[in-house]
Formats: structure tokens, C-alpha cells, sequence
């Protein structure tokens, strides 16, 4: 009998180890909601949609003018209260930065998403779609000419022309 009681105290014990153990490890097992799975593409996404929901108010806030270069962050905050508009650097993927050429009646937007710069440029020379990686801020380019096609980098922007490239 003291044989059979001093094992089940041995088992309770034993038990009662293993349960508080795992019930204080879940702070470092689970992934937190920076580090889950899809949280980048989802922000990717959320990026482009942002630009691409831009490009299509800017278009209309010209007026049917076609001069793109006279779209201001006023004007695309009061069309899109959802996106935050800025003049500088975008530092997330609901922030999009705004900049303009005059030269090449052209507007240019960037939307930063993880470590990759999303960028989309409408003027003269049509609509291109660009991104570049590993980068810490983000700033739409006031660009006096036309992109040209070129591949992702994380030293340059990689411009295509039909959709966003593979980041």
C-alpha cells in the first residue's frame, strides 16, 4: 500500500511538471501575428490595392485634363478617406507617398509593405508598375522621363509595365 501511494505521488508530480511547463512555454512557441504565415502577402496586397485604388482617383481628379502633375495629397485623401496620403515617405502599406512632375504631366505613388517598396507611375509615357526590395523607407519618385523596363533590385526599381512585378 505505501508502494502504491508513493507512486502515484511520484506520477502526480511527474504530471504536474510536464502541465507547467507547457502551459508557460506558449510565449515563445507561437508565432505572433508579425511572423504569421501570410502576414506579407497580405500587406503586399493591401500595398498594391492601395496604388491601384490611387491611380484610378487621381485619373478622376484631373477633370479629363489628362495633366496628372495637378494632383495634390488634399485631393486624393478627400476621394479616398480609407488611404492616408503623404507628400514624404510611406512607412506602411495603408500609407501611400505622393509626387508629381510637371515636366511629364505625371503622377507617381509608393506604398511600402514589409521591406519592399511598391511603386506605380502614370504620365505621358503611359502606366508602369514597379517595386524595389529591401528597403526601409519608401518615397514616390518625381520622375522627369518615362520608366524603362528593368528588373527588382533592392538598389533600384524594377519597372514593368501590364501588373506589379514579383517583389
Amino acid at each position: 500500500m505505501v508502494v502504491t501511494m508513493a507512486g502515484l505521488v511520484i506520477v502526480a508530480a511527474l504530471v504536474a511538471l510536464v502541465l507547467s511547463s507547457s502551459l508557460s512555454s506558449h510565449g515563445t512557441s507561437q508565432p505572433g501575428i508579425t511572423n504569421a504565415p501570410g502576414v506579407n502577402l497580405a500587406d503586399n496586397l493591401q500595398a498594391q490595392q492601395a496604388l491601384s485604388t490611387s491611380l484610378t482617383a487621381a485619373r478622376t481628379g484631373t477633370g479629363g485634363t489628362g495633366d496628372l502633375s495637378t494632383i495634390t495629397v488634399g485631393m486624393l485623401s478627400a476621394a479616398n478617406p480609407s488611404i492616408t496620403y503623404v507628400a514624404g515617405p510611406s512607412p506602411s502599406s495603408s500609407v501611400v507617398s505622393v509626387a508629381t512632375s510637371p515636366t511629364t504631366a505625371s503622377v507617381a505613388f509608393a506604398s511600402r509593405a514589409g521591406g519592399t517598396c511598391w511603386v506605380v507611375w502614370a504620365g505621358s509615357g503611359g502606366t508602369w508598375f514597379g517595386a524595389q526590395t529591401n528597403q526601409s523607407t519608401c518615397t514616390a519618385p518625381s520622375l522627369d522621363v518615362a520608366p524603362m523596363a528593368s528588373p527588382v533590385s533592392s538598389t533600384a526599381i524594377g519597372w514593368q509595365r501590364t501588373s506589379f512585378p514579383a517583389g
